[in-house]
């Protein structure tokens, strides 16, 4: 953890997201899990200076939305339950899919080549759709409120998002070892006698766990897109509270403030108040970007290989290659001209 913490791509990361999940937690505490609302804002004289929707100023520095509630204080708010929700899914994910992966891979490779084929299917299937449909009946509040509470509805949600991604999982795990199957200490192993048990713990655990990484922080960041686009379809993570009253006129509000329904409920506002689906649009891209971040420097430390910054090593070594073909020719006109 010592070497990871001194990579400073890791650095930033981690510490941008136990930063924001810890001043998440306190400022919750210190206003009662209130949002702070904020709908006029008087001069000295005490005469009108400005109303909701407030633009980013010092008395809100991101802005208020439409009812006046800052922005600021819904995503500090919101941070836990979107973070900690993208990693509770992220996990189970590879909790489940891992040793599943690890059996499908070792014990039954020519069942593999039939689950590859069924579950070909799901790449052409948004997650986002199927998620949708199972999901609306439980987050969807009705006019006589929720069916569910909101630890069920959170609870459904983490499910529905894990368990559609695991099949997908299972046979990327299940290539990823039956490939090293084939490798010759894997074959050296089978002549001293070693089972497949043993071939599983000593050798493929230890060899993919670099790896395993790598692909919870990339389900991490695939999870936070798919809440995004729940968000987008007004189903947000915890329940959608909807207005019934004749007018009509309150946009979809999310039960914990989690950042998918503030994207969601203040979509429309994008044209003539574009601070207020901005801010937890921000908050989604720093924190993808943190993951990012975490999961370059941990290949960085553990396997010296790049992630997500290739293109500039390959850009690098091609300039050097050039640069050593024109060296070649100068020294073969040197020769040629003695």
């Amino acid at each position: 953890m010592i070497k990871l913490l001194k990579n400073p791509l890791f650095s930033i990361g981690f510490f941008f997201l136990l930063g924001l999940l810890i001043t998440s937690f306190v400022y919750s505490e210190v206003v009662n899990h209130e949002v702070r609302q904020l709908y006029h804002i008087y001069d000295e004289d005490k005469e009108l200076v400005d109303s909701a929707p407030i633009a980013p100023r010092k008395e809100a520095w991101l802005g208020t939305d439409k009812l006046g509630y800052d922005m600021l204080s819904k995503v500090l708010i919101g941070a836990k339950y979107t973070i900690l929700a993208a990693l509770t899914i992220a996990l189970l994910r590879m909790l489940l899919s891992i040793p599943l992966g690890l059996v499908l891979g070792i014990y039954s490779p020519k069942l593999k080549k039939y689950v590859n084929s069924l579950v070909d299917a799901f790449h052409f299937i948004p997650l986002t759709i199927i998620a949708l449909y199972l999901l609306r009946p439980f987050l969807f509040m009705g006019p006589e409120g929720f069916a569910y509470s909101l630890t069920e509805r959170m609870l459904i949600e983490v499910i529905v998002l894990t368990v559609l991604t695991v099949p997908i999982l299972v046979v990327l795990v299940g290539n990823e070892t039956g490939e090293l199957m084939k490798s010759e200490f894997v074959a050296s192993a089978k002549t001293l006698g070693a089972s497949k048990l043993h071939i599983m713990t000593k050798h493929m655990i230890p060899t993919l766990k670099d790896r395993f990484f790598i692909l919870f922080g990339q389900q991490f960041v695939q999870t936070l897109i798919v809440m995004t686009h729940l968000g987008l379809f007004n189903l947000y993570f915890g329940g959608t509270v909807f207005s019934f009253d004749s007018m009509g006129t309150d946009p979809p509000q999310s039960v914990t403030n989690e950042w998918s329904g503030l994207i969601g409920g203040t979509k429309i506002f994008l044209q003539w108040a574009p601070w207020i689906p901005l801010t937890p649009i921000l908050c989604f891209a720093l924190t993808i970007l943190a993951v990012t971040f975490m999961v370059e420097g941990f290949s960085q430390v553990t396997t010296g290989n790049k992630v997500y910054f290739k293109g500039y090593r390959k850009k690098k070594t091609k300039i050097e290659e050039s640069h050593i073909e024109v060296e070649k020719s100068h020294f073969k006109l040197m020769k040629n001209s003695s």
